[in-house]
């Protein structure tokens, strides 16, 4: 029973995050690539991932960013 209801808890954070992050997509102007061109999309955030890996201080400069706009 315990098991059961930690992964109920598990799945409503797991659905919460995920909320969140479409929210973030819808924010930022991006939801109109899907469902019709979602491979751009999923482009871009690998592109971006890469773009952080190969370059740290550039997530300073994205969290900056995303500061001034969304009010945490």
């Amino acid at each position: 029973m315990q098991l059961q209801k930690l992964t109920a808890q598990d799945r409503k954070q797991d659905a919460r995050k995920k909320i969140m992050l479409g929210g973030l997509f819808v924010k930022a102007g991006l939801d109109s690539f899907h469902p019709h061109d979602p491979a751009t999309l999923y482009g871009m955030l690998l592109d971006a991932k890469a773009a952080l890996d190969s370059n740290p201080a550039i997530g300073a400069k994205w969290k900056h960013l995303g500061k001034e706009l969304i009010k945490f």
